[in-house]
């Protein structure tokens, strides 16, 4: 087991599959890491793991939280990098869910710590994750991916994933497979496209991510929640829209242009 990698409960599992999501740069729309707290809620996931941040992290650049109250310190806790498992016992299906801050250094040990853990479970499938900036409008739901091979690629066909062609700067993501690769353990990312006028949450791809995540995991998911949720955002956004000429006329220029998604710089 990899030094840094603290398990403080071992669960049992059979044959999970591991979905990862990290905040920071791969993280647009909150697609990533709002995907994981969805299903970490939906599940009632428990943490039973964590990695060690004190050698990945620059404390100095994301600092721990601090509680003080009736001035005596009650505690600090640094950045969570952390492991959850969840059942679905409807579908017999094992889930390990794991969120994190993009590390900022030592890339390769963090990977490491990752797989470390997969192989400790017996985890044979990891999906990654992520979110990007495109020239999308907010009504639609884009999502493109990768994997590990002809097969699983397939499978993100009939999802009607759109399949990534893209050189440049490369997210953690990519790592952790080329790593994986080497221990038999095959890999799917899946990034989600967003406009760049929707802040916060875009629930419109949340919804479909937790369908295609259902289908290539095989679990069951009642998405109702974020039906509603997107519902009541998408009038919210439209007013904005309504109100804002110069925003039109851009959303009409991407409608104008849109053949197929625009590979953008922070897909990785």
């Amino acid at each position: 087991m990899h030094d840094e990698l603290i398990i403080k409960k071992r669960p049992k599992m059979s044959h999970p599959v591991l979905i990862i999501g990290f905040e920071g740069w791969a993280n647009g729309g909150n697609v990533a890491v709002g995907m994981i707290d969805y299903l970490i809620n939906k599940f009632g996931a428990t943490r039973f793991a964590e990695i060690d941040p004190d050698n990945f992290y620059r404390f100095d650049d994301l600092r721990p939280t601090v509680r003080v109250k009736d001035g005596l310190l009650n505690a600090v806790i640094p950045v969570e990098a952390a492991f959850y498992a969840a059942y679905n016992k409807e579908a017999g299906v094992d889930l390990v869910l794991f969120k994190a801050h993009e590390p900022h250094c030592r890339w390769f040990s963090f990977g490491e710590a990752i797989l470390s853990l997969c192989q400790e479970l017996g985890v044979e499938l990891i999906i990654s994750l992520g979110g990007l900036q495109d020239s999308v409008v907010h009504t639609d739901a884009v999502i493109s991916g990768f994997a590990s091979s002809p097969q699983l690629l397939e499978r993100l066909k009939e999802n009607q994933i759109i399949p990534a062609e893209y050189e440049g700067p490369g997210a953690i993501h990519s790592l952790i497979f080329q790593q994986a690769e080497g221990k038999g353990i095959e890999g799917i990312s899946l990034w989600g496209h967003c406009p760049f006028y929707v802040q916060g949450t875009h629930l419109r791809l949340l919804c479909r991510m937790a369908t295609i995540l259902a289908d290539l995991a095989g679990f069951e998911v009642d998405t109702s929640e974020l039906e509603k949720g997107w519902a009541q955002l998408a009038r919210s956004i439209q007013r904005f829209i309504d109100g804002n000429p110069e925003l039109q006329n851009a959303i009409k220029e991407i409608m104008k242009s849109k053949t197929r998604p625009a590979e953008s710089d922070l897909f990785g």
